[in-house]
């Protein structure tokens, strides 16, 4: 039988939990324990913070089962949690888990966004360097593993040769599908400080050679390279979520004129049924795009189906991939 209080005492202290584990990795809790146990004392001194206040939130995270206890005064983390929360762990969220901590404070001004219809005055400040990075690296902590997912849904990829990778960010996605398949090209398109970010992580995985870098506004700059050949697909990763319908029909118009025929474009993004409330994951970051965008949503997969069309583009189809995303793929139209 449900305990309908105990749910509702649940929903309404979740935050709780929530800012545990997110002061804890932006402060470099977690950081610090990377090598093994430490006590309270030391890590206060290493992480130059208030002793009584630190031990009052490691035992509260001992509480919550994110880090244990082997001794008195002594904290570790847990074995099957250090590759996620540390930073330099294989699987690490540390990145995605401090863009939450930014988010915060634009989810603290929830109730005056829906009497105002504006978006939080938090989330409108410009990104500081700090922010920007969290936002970023926060993109290649998710897309790491749904990005290789993208590859499996999509075999017919790798009989393409020259990919856009739009709004890139960190180039995660154009890394995993260059190393997929030999014969890809990819091109990341971003702004110029997240493409700092993204020419390190392509040095890093070894493909200077395949993948590039072309920076400016989606919006309104060139997608192509003077003299560039068309693109054989164009891949729009959790990017439409930020815009209005008006600006997607726009963005989808320029991606289609940049396409080789029969070329394709891939979006991957949280989309919602034709409820707008399922699945919950997405009609709750149709919040996040609420408190932080003028016209961002959460789009169902028939509106984005719809939008493709209204670009001259068909043949139209649905993938289901990662946890929480779908693939909408579609071809350009000839004539």
């Amino acid at each position: 039988m449900t305990d309908h209080r105990a749910f509702i005492d649940r929903l309404a202290a979740g935050y709780q939990e929530s800012l545990l584990v997110l002061a804890a990795n932006h402060l470099g809790v977690f950081g610090a324990l990377a090598d093994g146990p430490r006590g309270a004392a030391e890590l206060a001194t290493t992480l130059d913070v208030d002793l009584r206040a630190l031990d009052v939130m490691l035992c509260a995270l001992v509480g919550a089962e994110v880090l244990t206890q082997p001794a008195p005064h002594t904290f570790a983390m847990g074995e099957d949690l250090q590759p996620l929360l540390d930073p330099h762990g294989s699987e690490t969220m540390s990145s995605i888990l401090d863009h939450h901590h930014h988010l915060v404070a634009s989810w603290s001004q929830l109730a005056d966004v829906v009497r105002t219809g504006r978006p939080a005055s938090a989330s409108q400040q410009p990104r500081d360097e700090g922010r920007l990075r969290a936002f970023i690296c926060g993109m290649k902590d998710i897309s790491r593993r749904s990005s290789v997912e993208v590859a499996d849904a999509l075999p017919e990829l790798g009989a393409r040769r020259r990919l856009l990778d739009l709004g890139g960010g960190p180039g995660t996605s154009a890394l995993a599908f260059c190393a997929r398949w030999p014969e890809l090209r990819a091109v990341v398109f971003d702004l110029p400080p997240v493409l700092d970010i993204a020419r390190a992580e392509i040095a890093a995985a070894g493909l200077t050679d395949r993948v590039t870098t072309l920076d400016g506004d989606f919006h309104v700059d060139p997608l192509l390279r003077d003299g560039a050949e068309p693109y054989d697909v164009v891949y729009i990763s959790n990017i439409i979520h930020s815009l209005s319908p008006a600006e997607t029909a726009v963005l989808l118009t320029r991606v289609t004129s940049v396409l080789a025929d029969d070329g394709l474009v891939v979006l991957k993004d949280f989309y919602l049924d034709d409820t707008r409330t399922r699945p919950a994951f997405g009609s709750r970051f149709a919040v996040n795009m609420l408190v932080g965008t003028e016209g961002g949503k959460s789009y169902t997969w028939a509106e984005t189906e719809a939008l493709c069309h209204d670009a001259g583009l068909g043949d139209v189809r649905r993938l289901a991939v990662a946890v929480n995303s779908g693939l909408v793929v579609a071809r350009r139209v000839a004539g």
